[in-house]
């Protein structure tokens, strides 16, 4: 009987070559689209589950709130501390630091390289991470000072396909220019994509006293502990180590490793985590490409359905019962889906090499289980769509050859016309939700993209992460390049615009509050002369008096001669930003004009002077975030980036005669630069490539709502073609049929709008609250929509009734 009910089924497809065609391209569409976003989903969600152990692992983070409510909540800390974990909580079992705070150049034979994902650990990481090694042994690997273990791909790079085992490369940190040579001890396999922790290169520890200040934690539960019982032993742990008249409240907060890719956004995080949020909205957006498939294949299956009367009819008498009707129309329905299913598959297939500049995953699973999971959703959406085509055939079978029942039949023909109407309005309330909501987040990206930042990042180059010898040497530097042609001007800062600032202290004003924990909370960026001129920065009062500093030798610090002391000595001038200026109590720029403060960070203290210049707000970070009160200070020995404004005649002769001049001058470090607007970009990527994807999910949402509505009205004009026949002998125009059979699904559309605008509005404007800076709900765009969705709707109206109307209407009229 099955192989019968396949034997129709394909019949019946040839026949309805048209129909089957439009049927399998809705559903092969939408399961493409199910499919690739379902690997998305299923690739966001399973961050670091390759790790074993990933159930037991927890990041401790550092979250600090002081007495004047500034709270700050880092990834990691600089607690050292927190190393005695596990000497005081036994469900702890082991500890691990990732320590990266002091920047890593290495070099090997004359090729000098860094990577940002360098990190110096313990040796037992091996035995609670699953970083695989494909040579050396993972129990003593990094056991031994000035040890190694490189990925495979970085130890083919440098090393060829030589076994790089026993060989020696030289490293160099951020504070001193002298190498030291290790020893290539272990090769890994590259990390999966998955982890939100991306490892290029582990390091030994050189001694224990090395083994602290800022680092990334993780700790491994030990068997059957939970992590609520390590919480409620923490401030008994906090009250033991944290030194007395601390104030303010501190506490350690664990993450679970499989959730802080999703979860986590916390200050220096390792890598930019991914959203939560925006995994579930292409859930939810494949859900309903789903589900605008499935209302298409009901409603043309049911179009179909109602010219086969007369066969089901004939079946009927012929002996067939009404379970064998409903068991065809599922075997044809789950026919369809598998098609499309694999047709599906095979568009994502071939698709996969470019998917990566909408959405980027790796798929988790083989392309057998790709399969079966397609096959699966397939045959249930199959059986799902099937049961409403199986309920048409059994109850309109004979419908055209028993007139005994025909008043009975055609109240449910109007009752099943009412429900592919609702389904039509479900379909138009999708998409326009999705057309809607995607309009105006492409007005907040744009907003995004053209907000003027306050400065002008255009033909800025950076090169940021400066470490401590080539810092020493900025005035060598800076004259030798201004001497380049194309090089207009040169400078120098602390944290490289587009960077979050994360040195933040209590400023205190003179003659104000001097309890650090109640005075102001200040970032502090610092700049060198020409900064301001660099980045066409803008004064609101006052004047930039930086080029009344003067660079001497940096000095050379020792137990008697602390950094604490020297820069407690040095005299200072400082500037401040709008919003600075309004927290330290000043409404009028020129008020704050001569002022004197002071500034603090740890055992840091600047000291006291006058505030000579109140500049214009600068996003120096995304968007995302509020301006937050800043302070700029010259401070030649914590200038971390350098600055240079580029002629954009000949650029690469002068990104040349750049390079060459970095080189000579500090031949030990590689030299790495971006430019400012590049940095910028940046930031917003994810956004844009969302977007993108947002685009062309929208695209295909009104394709296949249209492609519904065609079916419907291929359906409506099979049971009206003798009334608009009619209507044509009486004299009515192809216009005013249009009219008549527009006018209810321009009805659908209003109320299918009535339950999506609203719908809109609140995810739009909940996207919209995860940014400090946003764009206006522009309320026209849902005007727009329905206008669009409106005049597609009349297109397609009066392209079916141009087609309907060229039959002769005595033709149909003789029909029976």
């Amino acid at each position: 009987m099955l192989l019968n009910f396949l034997k129709v089924a394909l019949r019946h497809l040839a026949k309805n070559k048209l129909y089957a065609s439009l049927n399998l391209l809705g559903l092969a569409i939408a399961y493409a689209v199910v499919a690739s976003l379902s690997l998305y989903i299923l690739y966001e969600t399973s961050f670091d589950s390759f790790h074993e152990k990933s159930h037991r692992i927890y990041r401790p983070t550092h979250h600090f709130v002081s007495e004047g409510g500034f709270e700050t909540h880092w990834a990691r800390t600089y607690l050292d501390y927190i190393n005695e974990l596990p000497e005081d909580i036994p469900e702890i079992e082991k500890l691990i630091r990732f320590q990266n705070h002091q920047r890593k150049y290495l070099r090997i034979g004359e090729e000098k390289f860094t990577s940002p994902h360098t990190f110096v650990t313990d040796p037992e990481v091996f035995s609670v991470f699953d970083f695989e090694l494909v040579s050396g042994d993972p129990a003593t690997a990094l056991q031994a000072p000035k040890s190694v273990v490189l990925t495979e791909s970085l130890a083919r790079t440098y090393f060829g396909e030589a076994d790089p085992l026993g060989k020696e490369l030289s490293v160099v940190g951020d504070f001193t220019d002298e190498e030291v040579v290790h020893q290539v001890t272990g090769v890994m396999k590259d990390l999966p994509a998955h982890s939100h922790m991306p490892v290029e290169v582990l390091l030994s520890y050189q001694n224990p006293e090395e083994r602290s200040w800022w680092a990334y934690i993780y700790v491994l539960l030990a068997e059957g502990a939970t992590i609520e019982a390590v919480e409620a032993k923490m401030p008994e742990f906090m009250a033991k180590h944290r030194p007395e008249g601390e104030r303010g409240q501190l506490d350690i907060e664990f993450q679970a490793l499989e959730d802080i890719h999703l979860d986590s956004h916390l200050a220096r995080e390792i890598a930019p985590n991914g959203d939560r949020q925006n995994v579930q909205v292409f859930m939810y957006v494949a859900l309903f490409i789903f589900l605008i498939a499935l209302i298409n294949y009901l409603n043309l299956s049911s179009a179909l359905a109602i010219g086969r009367g007369k066969e089901i009819g004939m079946r009927l008498i012929l002996g067939a019962s009404r379970k064998h009707l409903v068991g065809y129309a599922l075997v044809e329905s789950m026919l369809y889906h598998l098609v499309a299913a694999l047709l599906g598959w095979s568009l994502v297939t071939i698709l996969m090499p470019y998917l990566p500049q909408f959405i980027f995953f790796e798929p988790l699973l083989t392309a057998w289980q790709q399969i079966l999971g397609i096959v699966g959703l397939a045959i249930a959406g199959g059986m799902l769509a099937g049961l409403y085509p199986a309920w048409v055939l059994t109850t309109f079978a004979g419908f055209q050859w028993n007139r005994k029942e025909a008043t009975q039949r055609s109240q449910r023909h109007r009752a099943g016309n009412r429900l592919k109407k609702t389904l039509v309005g479900i379909q138009f309330a999708t998409a326009v939700l999705l057309v809607a909501s995607t309009w105006l987040a492409r007005n907040q990206v744009y907003f995004l993209q053209h907000k003027q930042l306050g400065m002008n990042t255009e033909q800025v180059l950076a090169i940021p992460n400066i470490p401590n010898p080539v810092t020493d040497k900025y005035p060598a530097f800076r004259d030798r390049v201004s001497q380049i042609p194309g090089v207009n001007m040169v400078s120098a800062c602390m944290e490289v615009p587009s960077r979050e600032i994360r040195d933040v202290g209590p400023t205190f004003v003179a003659g104000g509050e001097s309890d650090p924990n109640q005075a102001p909370m200040l970032d502090m960026q610092v700049i060198s002369p020409g900064f301001i001129a660099t980045m066409d920065i803008e004064l609101l009062a006052g004047e930039d008096k930086t080029h009344e500093f003067v660079f001497q030798p940096n000095p050379q610090f020792s137990e008697t001669y602390s950094p604490a002391q020297y820069l407690n000595e040095q005299p200072r001038k400082y500037m401040v930003n709008e919003t600075a200026m309004k927290k330290l109590g000043w409404n009028d720029p020129q008020e704050a004009i001569g002022k004197r403060i002071s500034w603090a960070i740890g055992g840091f203290e600047l000291a006291e002077g006058p505030i000579t210049a109140v500049i214009k707000d600068v996003h120096q970070e995304t968007l995302k975030n509020q301006v937050d009160p800043t302070l700029l200070v010259v401070e030649q020995i914590w200038l971390r980036t350098f600055l240079l404004k580029l002629n954009t005649e000949k650029i690469q002769e002068t990104m040349a005669s750049v390079e060459q001049a970095w080189h000579e001058l500090f031949p030990t470090y590689p030299l790495t630069y971006q430019f400012l607007d590049e940095l910028y970009d940046q930031l917003y990527q994810q956004e844009r490539t969302q977007l993108q994807l947002l685009i062309s999910l929208s695209g295909l949402a009104i394709f296949l709502a249209l492609l519904g509505l065609f079916s419907l009205i291929a359906y409506s004009l099979q049971t009206r073609l003798k009334e608009l026949a009619i209507r044509r002998i009486s004299g009515a125009l192809l216009r005013d049929l249009i009219q008549l059979v527009s006018r209810d699904y321009l009805i659908l559309l209003m109320l299918g709008s009535i339950l999506a605008i609203p719908l809109s509005i609140w995810t739009v404007n909940s996207w919209l609250a995860s940014y400090a800076y946003q764009t206006e709900v522009a309320y026209d765009v849902y005007g727009y929509t329905l206008a669009g969705m409106a005049l597609l709707m009349v297109v397609i109206i009066g392209f079916q009734i141009f087609n309907a109307s060229r039959r002769n209407p005595a033709e149909i009229l003789r029909e029976e």
